[in-house]
C-alpha cells in the first residue's frame, strides 16, 4: 500500500499552503494521478492513495479524513458500498468541503483492439492463471467439452461489432455518469490505444488527464510522463483485427505479463484445464457475455441472460 497518503489524512504531514488533489479509482487511477502531478505538482499536492479495491475497512477512517481535506477530487464512478465499505462515489463526494471540485473519469474498458478478451468474477474465485484476463474462444471451448481450445480468428465482421459494442458501452457509461470523454481519445490513438482491454495506452490517460484538470478549473497542458503507464500486462493483438478495423500499426504476438512472455496458446491450455476445476467461472462468464460470444460467433447453447451484461 503507498506510504504518506494517511500521514497527510492525520495532519502529521502538511501540505503546506498547497491543495490537496486525489484520485480514487480502480488500476487507472494511479496513472492518472501521476499525470496530473506532473502538471501540478509544484502547486497542488497530488496524493498518493491505494486503488479502491485494496482500500480495508481499517483504511477508512483516514481515507475519509482525507477526502475532508481535498480541495480537488478526480474519481470514477463507483457504487455506494462498495465492497461493504462507504467508498462509493457519492458517500465520498459527501464528506468534501463546500468548495472543492470534482472530476468524474469513466472506467475505461476498450475491446476493440482483443475483441474476445474479458474480464470475469466469479465468488470465492480469483483470477485465472498465466494473466488476469480471459479469453472468450477459450471460455467458449470449455463450456462445449473441447480438450484444446479453439483459436480461430473471427470474422472482419465479427471484429467491427464488437467495435461498435465497446463503443457504445463506453458512451453510454460516460453520459450516465456524467464523466470526461475519454471515447475520442481511444478512437484516435488507433492501434495504439491499449495494453489490454482495461489498460489504456499513455496517450489515452494523458487525454483524460487532461480534460479532468480542466473539469477542475487546473487548464494545464499534461505532457508525456516519460515512462510507459499501465503496461504491466501487454495483450496480444492480431494483425487481422487491424486489417479488420481499417487500422495501421504493429501486431504484437502473445502475452507478456510482469516481464514474462506467453504464447496464446499456453494461456489458453493453462486457463482452459483451469476451468474444468472451476467450472462456476465458465457459467459466469457465459452469462455476463452471453451477447458478445453470440456476435463473435461462439455458440454456447441457450442459458438464461436475465442478469447478463455486454460487458
Amino acid at each position: 500500500m503507498p506510504s504518506g497518503w494517511r500521514d497527510v489524512a492525520r495532519g502529521s504531514a502538511e501540505p503546506g499552503d498547497r491543495p490537496l488533489l486525489v484520485v480514487h479509482g480502480n488500476c487507472q487511477a494511479e496513472s492518472l494521478r501521476v499525470l496530473c502531478d506532473q502538471a501540478w505538482g509544484e502547486e497542488v499536492t497530488c496524493v498518493r492513495i491505494p486503488p479502491v479495491f485494496e482500500l480495508e475497512a481499517g483504511d477508512v477512517e483516514d481515507f475519509h479524513a482525507l477526502v475532508r481535506r481535498t480541495s480537488y477530487l478526480v474519481t470514477q464512478p463507483i457504487v455506494d458500498d462498495y465492497r461493504d465499505l462507504p467508498l462509493g462515489t457519492g458517500q465520498i463526494t459527501a464528506l468534501l468541503p463546500d468548495s472543492a471540485r470534482v472530476a468524474m473519469v469513466p472506467v475505461m474498458r476498450w475491446s476493440a483492439l482483443m475483441p474476445t478478451h474479458a474480464i470475469v468474477r466469479a465468488a470465492g474465485v480469483g483470477d485465472p492463471p498465466g494473466v488476469p484476463y480471459h479469453d472468450l474462444r477459450v471460455l467458449a471451448s470449455a463450456a462445449r467439452g473441447e480438450a484444446v481450445a479453439d483459436l480461430s480468428e473471427l470474422s472482419a465482421e465479427a471484429v467491427r461489432a464488437v467495435q461498435e459494442i465497446s463503443r457504445e458501452q463506453l458512451r453510454v457509461r460516460q453520459e450516465h455518469h456524467g464523466t470526461v470523454d475519454a471515447l475520442s481519445f481511444f478512437e484516435e490513438a488507433g492501434a495504439d490505444a491499449a495494453w489490454t482491454i482495461n489498460h489504456p495506452q499513455n496517450s489515452v490517460l494523458i487525454g483524460v488527464a487532461g480534460q479532468a484538470l480542466d473539469r477542475l478549473g487546473l487548464p494545464r497542458t499534461v505532457g508525456d510522463p516519460g515512462r510507459v503507464l499501465l503496461a504491466t500486462t501487454t495483450a496480444p493483438v492480431s494483425a487481422a483485427v487491424l486489417e479488420a478495423l481499417g487500422l495501421t500499426g504493429t501486431p504484437r504476438s502473445g502475452w507478456r505479463h510482469e516481464g514474462d512472455p506467453f504464447t496464446e496458446e499456453e494461456i489458453a491450455a493453462t486457463q482452459l484445464a483451469w476451468y474444468a476445476e472451476h467450472p462456476q467461472v465458465v457459467e459466469a462468464g457465459i452469462r455476463r457475455h452471453y451477447d458478445t460470444l453470440e456476435v463473435l460467433g461462439l455458440h454456447v447453447g441457450h442459458v438464461s441472460t436475465s442478469d447478463s451484461s455486454r460487458g
